[in-house]
């Protein structure tokens, strides 16, 4: 499997230059209630450094989400859930049900998540305030999705017993996969690991090629499906659901 690059093309808008931005932020707490409004802020700046946020969230896994992009990324986990059930109902007519039900696990695992338009940029008040280029400036209605520093990792994908289940130092995404069974068609050398502020990277998984990579809490571990197990049209299905992954409201 080739490396992994995070499908942005089309879902995440870059966040404005306008010399003259103004914007409305609204904040989101976990579990996705309304906290505040903050309005006029021009840039990230002005954004990260205000009472609704200052010491209100963990920053490496805080999400800021643009609403065009949000239509976007929800336009595309439809897609998704629609080749997923495409592959599934010929895999029933051909009467695979073993294969069958490992897309059908996958199909409610993607429908259970919820996006947004995240725009991949580091929200650090430190990093912002030091870096003049990273301190992007703001047009237009944003969201912001807080969270308590996390304690689990999630895992995804074509294994069973997906969720989240318990982060502990110095354990490897191998660590992590190997009391979970691969289900029918899953890949067997490479996961893929996303990091909570959306960085994705592929991992060596097999006998042969394992590498010991310790997943930081709050990241996501997707197994997928094999070459060999993907139908011909559907080459870059693990892709597009990596990118809905990257695309998930933190919970």
């Amino acid at each position: 499997m080739k490396k992994i690059t995070l499908l942005l093309a089309g879902i995440s808008a870059c966040l404005s230059l306008s010399a003259y931005a103004d914007s409305q932020v609204t904040v989101y707490s976990p579990g996705q209630s309304q906290t505040a409004v903050v309005s006029h802020a021009q840039n990230l700046a002005q954004l990260v450094g205000s009472p609704a946020l200052k010491d209100q969230t963990w920053w490496p896994g805080t999400v800021i989400a643009e609403k065009l992009a949000t239509a976007a990324a929800i336009q595309q986990q439809q897609q998704v859930l629609a080749r997923l059930k495409a592959w599934s109902n010929a895999l029933h007519a051909d009467g695979d049900s073993s294969q069958a039900a490992a897309v059908d696990n996958v199909w409610q695992q993607v429908a259970a998540i919820k996006v947004t338009g995240r725009q991949f940029t580091n929200l650090d008040p430190d990093w912002v305030r030091i870096r003049p280029e990273a301190n992007r400036r703001l047009e237009g209605d944003y969201s912001v999705y807080t969270l308590q520093k996390p304690t689990t990792i999630t895992l995804a994908g074509a294994l069973g017993g997906s969720g989240k289940t318990s982060w502990q130092p110095g354990r490897s995404v191998v660590d992590y996969l190997q009391n979970h069974d691969h289900l029918s068609g899953a890949e067997h050398n490479f996961a893929v690991l996303i990091a909570a502020n959306g960085d994705v990277s592929e991992v060596p998984v097999a006998y042969w090629n394992r590498r010991h990579v310790e997943p930081e809490a709050g990241s996501i571990i997707y197994l997928g499906f094999s070459s060999w197990a993907l139908p011909g049209d559907a080459e870059d299905l693990n892709q597009q659901i990596v990118s809905v992954l990257t695309h998930r409201i933190p919970d």
